[in-house]
């Protein structure tokens, strides 16, 4: 793992779990060898493309897919990991993370309202 040139880049790199780390150091190698990219534009474009595909590393906030007694429910947590722990506890399934604006807009028309859940 190299550090990445431009200090901003870096800093929001240091933050990646290693698999999202592994994903952003695939998509700045190939942009910067099969495109021909200088590596600070390649590691600059990784990360944009990688921040699209997953906001929650700027928020914080991940939202978790979940079936639980036959119904799939969005969780929306700052702890990913003791949310699955509390998921597998009471007996639910994770199905996937979501995209926080898709999911405000396909199925809450662009509004959403937060309750408390335990």
């Amino acid at each position: 793992m190299e550090t990445p040139l431009n200090p901003l880049v870096a800093d929001i790199v240091a933050m990646l779990d290693p698999d999202m780390r592994e994903d952003y150091e695939e998509r700045a190698a190939i942009m910067e060898y099969e495109a021909k990219m200088e590596r600070a534009q390649a590691e600059c474009l990784a990360l944009i493309d990688l921040l699209r595909r997953y906001p929650s590393v700027l928020t914080g906030v991940t939202v978790l897919q979940v079936e639980l007694a036959g119904a799939i429910q969005s969780w929306l947590t700052t702890d990913l990991d003791s949310a699955r722990q509390y998921l597998a506890d009471i007996g639910g399934v994770e199905k996937g993370i979501l995209d926080l604006v898709t999911v405000i807009e396909r199925q809450y028309a662009g509004i959403a309202v937060l309750t408390t859940f335990k």
